[in-house]
């Protein structure tokens, strides 16, 4: 019997083509001697859609049409029939009643930040990925640098505040960005990079060399989210990501560097450069293997896995290094748990097909599953007679 594979994407989300993307290159190449696809699409206005359409990429070119279920009636009910109207809450208990376990695909706010993850564990539905916790913290920027701080991972020196904050009094803001005489934070100095907290794929992302690009920067990133983080920009460094495959045991896929046509990496980098042949993450630049010794990319891998553990990851997910060649020093930048094009690329150059990676991430979900389910959940009591 064919196991029922429900692939999440979509969300309300600046990543919302990204997640399309990366959902219908995965469902291009699962098997189907093993697996039956439901595609779960949540709209940009959070309605949960289905139906076989969805697998195709050419289904999202008028994503308004599939919001509207205008052009597209791809809502299938409980009894399997479609229907033209359906309400969010049959459309997510018709999906979910229907799958035994889940990818989930999303990329970003609402979906991978711990929302989703949340409601597959209400629904007891096994899925690949960090669970609520481990999902959120390396979505908040702040968190994770904080959290890998505390694990003593080397991490570039950083502030942060909220958007109200900023508001209020930017003048105070500034001065304790960038007064080397402010107590108790962290000193920075130019170039630095302003981040929303709570984004990927660069979006909101901002270099500033001056005071005055610094303030232009930081009204950017208000824009995308209420917690807003400053880093401190590193000299003489090459940006190196790794993959980590797996749940509590951990592999390690050849590294990256991923090439950038600016100052930053942006998104145009990193989804645009492939044209039609690829799409997603896999459409970067990059040079695979990175070109860096081999004790630098074992310490590189290494460090990997131990990040992935200490954050309790599992599925698969790609980890953003900064790595001085010269001094072999190695930064931390970023934990994505749900990576562009599930990092699908990095694994086929260390021998693991796409069908493979599947076959994996199927595998830790319900390894994850049968652990949870082995420990108790209930307990014999008098508290209520």
């Amino acid at each position: 019997m064919k196991t029922r594979l429900g692939v999440i994407f979509g969300s309300r989300s600046v990543e919302h083509e990204v997640s399309i993307i990366t959902a219908c290159q995965l469902m291009k190449h699962v098997d189907r001697e093993k697996y039956e696809v439901i595609p779960i699409y949540i709209s940009k206005e959070g309605q949960w859609l289905t139906g076989s359409r969805l697998e195709h990429i050419e289904t999202f070119k008028h994503l308004e049409l599939v919001a509207q279920n205008a052009e597209y009636p791809l809502i299938a009910s409980a009894d399997t029939k479609t229907s033209k109207e359906l309400t969010t809450s049959h459309a997510i208990q018709a999906s979910l009643s229907t799958i035994d376990v889940a990818i989930v695909c999303c990329h970003g706010t609402l979906g991978e930040d711990g929302t989703v993850q949340g409601l597959l564990e209400l629904a007891n539905i096994p899925y690949q990925g960090p669970g609520v916790v481990g999902s959120s913290i390396a979505m908040d920027k702040i968190i994770t640098k904080k959290v890998l701080e505390a694990s003593s991972f080397k991490v570039a020196n950083f502030q942060w505040f909220t958007s109200s904050m900023w508001k209020e009094d930017k003048k105070n803001v500034l001065q304790r960005l960038l007064d080397p005489k402010n107590q108790g934070h962290k000193q920075l100095s130019f170039p630095l990079f302003v981040k929303p907290a709570n984004l990927g794929s660069s979006v909101g992302i901002t270099k500033a060399k001056n005071e005055k690009e610094l303030e232009e920067a930081i009204e950017i990133a208000t824009h995308f989210d209420r917690r807003i983080i400053i880093e401190q920009g590193l000299e003489n460094v090459i940006e190196i990501n790794v993959s980590v495959l797996g749940f509590e045991e951990y592999k390690a896929s050849v590294p990256e560097q991923p090439i950038a046509t600016g100052e930053i990496l942006s998104y145009a980098d990193k989804y645009e450069g492939g044209g039609k042949k690829t799409g997603g993450m896999a459409s970067l630049k990059r040079r695979i293997p990175a070109p860096i010794p081999m004790s630098l990319t074992k310490k590189v891998q290494e460090l990997a896995i131990h990040v992935a553990r200490t954050c309790d990851c599992s599925g698969v997910i790609r980890i953003d290094f900064f790595v001085n060649p010269e001094t072999d020093e190695i930064w931390v930048g970023e934990i994505n748990t749900i990576p562009g094009s599930m990092a699908f690329y990095l694994w086929e150059a260390s021998g693991v097909s796409y069908p493979q990676l599947i076959d994996e991430l199927v595998a830790i979900a319900q390894k994850r599953k049968a652990i949870q389910q082995s420990f108790t959940r209930s307990i014999s009591t008098t508290i209520i007679t």
